[in-house]
């Protein structure tokens, strides 16, 4: 089976949810012997040199990069609010110079085109001026229910209204397209009773992120008070909770336990978001090279989100590690998990603290968590079962 993929970043680096959700899935796919093209878009935010992109990869997937300019114009920006009726985060995506290459790439025929996310729905109708197969819609969230957790926590009457406006046309864009493709494939069952609930009629399969289940980890006990976050810090949410937890949770941690520490990583901070990383024993360290490096001599992983849809990959990520998790309920929304057994689920900044005290003063606790952590990952998330689930999904909708 032949199947394209339009992304509007690079699946490699994989430095985010999204990208290490895409490329987890080419992987699969190519495990079930599909044949994969890659058509990505590299921009300033999502920076790659082709010549980066490992030759494994390259080898086993054609691979096909585009410079697109998506960078914020200020003017435009203004113009957009004021006088379009569409969102000007998801305009910037459109590009004659992608259209072009799109063309030329798909006189190679392909069984199935999977576009990535919903900054690429702009590229449907074109997909669908040149080539008469199934086009596969796969969201990594409800963008609309984003902005309107954004609007909820900003505080700024400017932002909050022009968050208030995105959130409006967003979700009149992601209910007009929904039917419009042949198939939809989000990644956590909540999405995909949200489009349901909006009307959706095609078929769809909830397509589970996952591990190579070939690549295992055992639990590595860790005696260290080192308390982490990692994310992509040009995110808003991601901003909005950590703020948040330094306000709110870590000063309670800290009065219980003085030689606890805090670090931060994550990649793309501005001045003003790294201003808010000041207090006791709280470090940042910037974007880093490997996450694996990073997590593994860490001992509690925090995930304070309160806006955001799909999946959080950064708490897989840390359960396949064997990490001890403590994350508001929204973070861990659409995982599979049990509550106080491989995470540990806090609404409320008092609770949070107290699952951080209980880990770091209890090693048995740690070591229980972490292994039932790796089995849950192991059992509920493997990418080759997920790949093979979908493609017998494109063997149905292509017979």
């Amino acid at each position: 089976m032949r199947i394209l993929l339009l992304c509007n970043k690079s699946p490699w680096p994989p430095k985010d949810g999204g990208a290490a959700a895409t490329l987890n899935i080419i992987k699969g796919l190519t495990y079930c012997n599909a044949s994969v093209t890659v058509l990505a878009m590299i921009t300033s935010k999502h920076f790659v040199k082709p010549e980066e992109i490992p030759e494994e990869l390259s080898k086993s997937t054609d691979y096909h990069l585009i410079n697109v300019n998506t960078r914020i114009n200020p003017l435009r920006l203004v113009l957009n609010h004021l006088f379009s009726s569409k969102p000007y985060n998801l305009e910037r995506y459109w590009s004659q110079k992608f259209c072009a290459e799109l063309k030329r790439i798909i006189k190679n025929n392909f069984d199935v085109v999977q576009i990535e996310g919903l900054a690429m729905y702009h590229y449907l109708s074109v997909v669908r001026s040149l080539i008469s197969v199934p086009v596969v819609y796969r969201p990594h969230n409800i963008e609309n229910i984003i902005w309107s957790g954004l609007k909820a926590e900003e505080k700024n009457i400017i932002k909050k209204n022009y968050f208030n406006t995105l959130a409006i046309r967003i979700k009149k864009i992601e209910k007009s397209i929904i039917n419009n493709f042949d198939a939809i494939i989000p990644i956590s069952t909540n999405d995909l009773n949200w489009f349901r609930q909006e009307g959706l009629m095609k078929p769809s399969l909830v397509l589970l992120p996952g591990f190579d289940p070939g690549v295992n980890f055992e639990y590595i006990p860790s005696t260290s008070n080192k308390v982490f976050f990692i994310g992509a810090l040009d995110w808003r949410p991601n901003i909005y909770g950590l703020i948040w937890f330094i306000n709110n949770v870590w000063p309670i941690v800290i009065n219980k336990i003085p030689d606890a520490e805090f670090i931060i990583a994550g990649r793309n901070a501005s001045k003003n978001t790294i201003s808010h990383f000041l207090g006791t024993k709280i470090s940042f360290s910037g974007e880093v090279e490997s996450s694996f490096s990073f997590i593994k001599d860490k001992t509690v992983m925090v995930v304070p989100l309160f806006s955001g849809s799909g999946i959080r990959l950064k708490i897989l990520e840390g359960m396949n590690m064997g990490k001890c998790i403590v994350a508001t309920p929204l973070a861990a929304e659409g995982l599979e998990y049990d509550n106080g057994k491989n995470i540990f689920i806090a609404p409320d900044a008092a609770s949070f603290a107290d699952h951080i005290v209980k880990l770091l003063l209890n090693a048995d606790l740690r070591r229980a968590t972490g292994e039932n952590a790796i089995k849950n990952v192991r059992k509920n998330y493997n990418i080759l079962a997920s790949s093979e689930q979908l493609i017998n999904f494109y063997r149905e909708l292509t017979a």
